[in-house]
């Protein structure tokens, strides 16, 4: 029987198509097969198309469940978080499922809630090989992960900047971010600019502040710096921060906020003041989310690629883990202002 009569058959067979028959069709070991399709080095360009058009012509379908099993892997990928309740995460996540599927991984996502316990009980998850790496979106690391064995070619950040240069990461600019939305409020006219940070133990918020400090003094305003900090960057966090800020009898004339959610409740807790958006006072937020272009008045605000940040960190942590292979470099993916009506300009 030819080649072509044997994919025929195998196509109309009810039995299921092996890898043993894509070696004996491709005249290779199933070694080789199975090389080929994890696109090992080791096989020739001619001999991996070969198979790939005999897998392609056959319907064969790789048994990812039966791979994991023979590399000891658990097929899952942990994400952790430090809350579900946050608009910023879910298009993050969506972007690791995208690329870690098609790899023959699942996600779970864990929600810290800013818990320490809650966090070493999450990583355990690495040390008992529930999970085969962890994708941190919290900016620490447990102490306890870090007693695994090569922990670091186990894990990776993302958004959140985590303090050590051994551990691959994906996220902007955030000196820059913030340097970019001063200079644009500067160039309004603005004076008198707050900062709504979030919390200063996050290398992520603590550049933004740095940024929007040294701006603010380049510019001959350090006289006017105020950066009011929050552990959270809730509406609710942005609604009581400018509370606090307003009720102290300050009333800056633009806010920069570390986040769109922040942004929603600081410009709520304005408007309850009596105080016109852009009129009386400014707002430009951080991340982009979904909600920003629609509110009333629409929100400036930072513009982080969020589904690409997190099919990026994906494909990081899937590298990392590849002990045959050198560890991957971090990535940084572009910021964008995206000016609307909440900023006058």
């Amino acid at each position: 029987m030819s080649l072509e009569n044997d994919k025929k058959a195998m196509r109309g067979s009810k039995r299921r198509t092996t890898m043993h028959d894509i070696a004996r069709l491709a005249e290779v070991d199933v070694s080789t097969v199975s090389r080929a399709l994890a696109d090992s080095p080791r096989v020739t360009e001619e001999t991996k198309s070969r198979i790939l058009k005999i897998v392609q012509d056959t319907g064969y379908v790789v048994n990812h469940g039966a791979r994991m099993l023979r590399q000891r892997y658990s097929g899952q990928v942990l994400v952790m978080l430090p809350s579900i309740a946050f608009t910023y995460f879910p298009e993050v996540v969506l972007g690791i499922e995208d690329y870690v599927q098609e790899h023959g991984f699942s996600v779970v996502v864990g929600s810290t809630r800013y818990d320490r316990e809650r966090e070493e009980a999450l990583a355990q998850q690495l040390l008992t090989g529930a999970a085969d790496g962890i994708i941190f979106m919290t900016g620490t690391i447990p102490d306890l992960i870090k007693t695994y064995p090569s922990f670091d070619r186990h894990v990776v950040g993302i958004s959140r900047a985590i303090p050590d240069e051994q551990i691959p990461q994906v996220n902007i600019d955030n000196y820059l971010a913030m340097e970019t939305a001063t200079r644009h409020l500067l160039s309004l006219g603005h004076k008198s600019i707050v900062h709504l940070a979030g919390s200063q133990s996050s290398p992520t918020f603590r550049a933004r502040a740095d940024a929007y400090k040294k701006t603010m003094e380049d510019a001959g305003l350090g006289g006017h710096v105020r950066i009011i900090a929050s552990e959270e960057y809730s509406i609710q966090a942005g609604a009581d921060r400018m509370n606090e800020l307003l009720q102290d009898g300050a009333k800056p004339t633009a806010v920069i906020c570390a986040g769109d959610d922040m942004a929603i409740g600081a410009m709520h807790a304005a408007r309850l003041m009596g105080l016109a958006i852009p009129g009386d006072i400014a707002f430009v937020g951080f991340d982009d989310q979904p909600f920003s272009a629609v509110m009333n008045p629409s929100l400036s605000t930072i513009q982080i690629p969020r589904r690409e940040m997190g099919m990026a960190g994906a494909r990081l942590l899937l590298a990392n883990m590849d002990l045959t292979k050198e560890k991957p470099e971090s990535i940084l993916l572009p910021h964008k202002l995206v000016v609307r009506e909440s900023c006058g300009g």
